[in-house]
């Protein structure tokens, strides 16, 4: 092959995929409150007692969260959706899916899991996901929730929320987020947190301009990440 052919090829393969013409970026912050106690991953034969010489201290509940934009176009080409398997725990704890998204597990510890979905035991093909090995799965209806894990090791947990829309992301340990390439138009806004939606009544609603950086920023109450919240 000759060199400008070679080039060429190189060229196509490089060619990032072209975002909408009239796409903007979502860019906000959640003003999170503070969790005074980690969600328990697994229950012992004890109840858990506080510790007066070390104290549990706060802990952010962004890891658990994502932020969903809801409008009226659906998913066309669902992109696919990749956690990684870390050992003893995932790459992330929450992951949206759109609607007819393949998932992708990847392990990239050394140790083999075998994973199961508790909502649907034949979610997932059967056998363990060997080291370096990949696992994957097709979800196909919004609104629908998985609990991914390993029945020999409990704490190894993962959501995976099914979602109506590819526009959605996951904000860092101050609440900071950003979603890109979503089209100009209304969107309801709408905050997943750890097993359910986060009450914030009808939710927020928001206008993502053509182009350049709309602007979200969303308190979320203590009282709406409680067990029970009315949503």
């Amino acid at each position: 092959m000759s060199g400008i052919n070679r080039a060429l090829v190189a060229w196509v393969v490089l060619l990032p995929l072209a975002s909408p013409a009239s796409a903007g970026v979502v860019s906000g912050k959640l003003e999170l409150p503070d969790v005074e106690h980690p969600p328990l991953a697994t229950k012992g034969f004890l109840d858990r007692t506080e510790n007066a010489l070390a104290p549990v201290k706060p802990a952010s509940p962004a890891p658990r969260m994502v932020v969903v934009l809801e409008g009226d176009e659906k998913p066309v080409s669902p992109p696919q959706v990749v956690v990684e398997l870390l050992g003893e725990t995932f790459s992330k704890k929450v992951v949206a899916a759109p609607a007819g998204a393949e998932v992708v597990i990847k392990n990239v510890s050394k140790s083999a899991r075998t994973l199961t979905a508790a909502e649907d035991p034949k979610l997932i093909p059967q056998g363990p996901i060997n080291p370096t090995g990949p696992k994957s799965f097709r979800v196909d209806n919004p609104g629908k929730v998985y609990t991914i894990s390993d029945k020999d090791a409990p704490y190894l947990t993962l959501k995976v929320v099914v979602v109506n829309t590819q526009y959605f992301g996951y904000p860092d340990e101050t609440g900071r987020f950003e979603i890109d390439n979503v089209p100009a138009g209304a969107y309801k806004v709408k905050v997943w947190y750890q097993d359910d939606w986060v009450a914030l009544g009808d939710g927020p609603s928001l206008d993502v301009s053509a182009k350049g950086k709309t602007e979200l920023n969303t308190k979320i109450p203590a009282a709406a990440l409680q067990p029970g919240a009315k949503k």
